[in-house]
């Protein structure tokens, strides 16, 4: 009796052993194979949105503000982007992003009148499409893993980065101007668009919501100018460089 007793009490102790193993298994099966909840996360999908503040201290710039109702702070604008990245080690990250930022101003000439004693209106649009390669820098660990099974993300991780890539700007003026050798009154569309080099540094924090979701709070500044061509091609390089505030919830695979 005593032999069988203690073969149903090992039989039941190995039961309850792969139970206890297999638990983990059981719930990788019902989140459908082998996710981040059971590893590091190797890929995050980041949506953005913040606001730009742009130098717009050139040529362009000035000589707009100077005859124009145009503050420089006119220039600044709500900013929308997207970013992929991909975990390189536990601290880097590589990223590809892009982003579209858009002001349109409604304006008049500050010290000219038309012949009926009327304003003389126009409106002056700036759209910047910057395309971003990244590197990303944190400055303490991700998560941890705990066993085998299971990946545990740190609540706060800070961060710095640096990138480079293209913007591609489209400055445009529609509306009524004046020829100030004849001081006759014109209707024209000026227009100039190209693409620059840009560099950029940045740095933020991720807030995790859970395993799967976090939070992305970001400062950064751009090194941005242009040539510019056809109207405005007698200006200096155009400054489209400046601060961005952006914030973004990002998705961890």
């Amino acid at each position: 009796m005593k032999g069988i007793a203690r073969r149903l009490v090992g039989c039941a102790l190995l039961t309850a052993s792969g139970l206890v193993l297999g638990a983990p298994e059981a719930v990788l099966a019902q989140q459908g194979g082998d996710g981040f909840l059971f590893r590091q996360p190797r890929v995050t999908v980041k949506f953005e949105s913040g606001y730009g503040i742009l130098n717009a201290r050139s040529d362009v710039f000035d000589f707009t503000i100077e005859q124009l109702t145009v503050g420089r702070r006119d220039f600044d604008s709500p900013y929308v982007g997207g970013e992929l990245a991909v975990r390189v080690t536990e601290r880097w990250d590589a990223a590809l992003g892009v982003g579209f930022q858009s002001s349109s101003v409604k304006s008049e000439f500050r010290d000219w009148v038309d012949l009926d004693n009327l304003p003389i209106e126009q409106v002056t649009d700036l759209q910047l499409i910057p395309l971003v390669v990244s590197a990303r820098y944190y400055l303490r660990e991700r998560g941890r893993q705990i066993g085998r099974f299971a990946w545990i993300p740190n609540g706060f991780a800070p961060f710095v980065g640096a990138g480079i890539g293209v913007v591609s700007y489209s400055f445009e003026q529609n509306g009524d101007f004046v020829d100030f050798q004849t001081f006759d009154v014109f209707t024209d569309r000026l227009h100039t668009e190209g693409d620059a080099f840009l560099a950029r540094a940045s740095g933020g924090v991720n807030l995790s919501l859970n395993k799967q979701f976090v939070l992305t709070a970001e400062a950064r500044y751009t090194l941005a100018s242009a040539e510019p061509a056809n109207d405005f091609s007698d200006f200096d390089k155009m400054d489209l460089g400046g601060f961005q505030l952006v914030g973004g919830i990002s998705i961890r695979f």
